[in-house]
C-alpha cells in the first residue's frame, strides 16, 4: 500500500470512499468512525463543491483542508484529512479525520496515512498542533493515535448516542511544532 496527497481530480473518488467508510461505521460491533445517524445521509453533491473549495484554500486562511489517500495498487482504500480552523485565532491547529475500508484495516495503512500527514504538518510553519476525536467504542483507533504520539486531553461522557449505544468522545492532541519555531505555547523562542 502507498499514501499520497489527493488533488482536486481525486475529489469524486475521495467522496465515494468517505461514503463507503461511513456505511461501515459501527457495523457488526466495529467501532464507530462518525457521529451521523442513518437519517442524516451525506450530501455528495454539496460535499463535492465544499471539498473543492476547502482543498483550494491556502493554509493561512480559515476553512482549509488537505487530504491524503491510501492506495492498494490503484484502489483508494483509506483517507485522512487535516482541517484548518474556522477562526483565524486557531489556524495554528488542525483537526484530523481518517477512514480505512474494513477490508484493509490492521494492515498498517492507517499508520502510513498518519505518518504522512504528521510529516507534512511538521513542515508547515503555521501548524503547531493536530487534534482529533475518537469514540470510546474504537479502542483500536485510540491505540493507533497513541502510537503516533497523540495524548488524551479530555473525555466527554455520553457525547453521542448511535445505534442504541452511548459513546464517549475522547479528545487527543499532538504537538508538531518544530524546535525553535515561533510557538507561543512555550515550546519555542518565547520561553526564553
Amino acid at each position: 500500500m502507498s499514501a499520497r496527497p489527493l488533488a482536486i481530480g481525486d475529489v469524486d473518488r475521495y467522496l465515494d470512499h468517505v461514503c463507503a467508510v461511513e456505511a461501515e461505521s459501527g457495523l457488526d460491533g466495529a467501532g464507530h468512525s462518525h457521529a451521523y445517524t442513518d437519517s442524516e445521509p451525506f450530501d455528495v453533491e454539496a460535499g463535492r463543491d465544499q471539498e473543492v473549495a476547502r482543498w483550494s484554500t491556502e493554509i493561512d486562511e480559515v476553512g482549509w483542508r488537505r487530504a491524503w489517500g491510501l492506495f492498494d495498487e490503484d484502489e483508494l482504500v483509506g483517507n485522512l484529512c487535516l482541517v484548518g480552523g474556522l477562526l483565524r485565532s486557531e489556524l495554528h491547529r488542525a483537526n484530523v479525520g481518517m477512514g480505512v475500508t474494513r477490508s484493509h484495516r490492521r494492515q498498517r495503512g492507517g499508520s502510513l496515512l498518519l505518518a504522512t500527514a504528521i510529516g507534512w504538518a511538521r513542515r508547515q510553519l503555521l501548524i503547531d498542533w493536530i487534534d482529533l476525536s475518537v469514540f470510546s467504542d474504537n479502542p483500536g483507533a485510540e491505540a493507533l493515535y497513541a502510537r503516533h504520539g497523540f495524548q488524551v486531553v479530555g473525555r466527554t461522557p455520553d457525547r453521542f448516542r448511535l445505534h442504541g449505544r452511548s459513546l464517549d468522545d475522547i479528545a487527543m492532541t499532538l504537538h508538531v511544532a518544530r524546535p525553535g519555531s515561533d510557538d507561543v505555547y512555550g515550546h519555542g523562542p518565547h520561553d526564553k
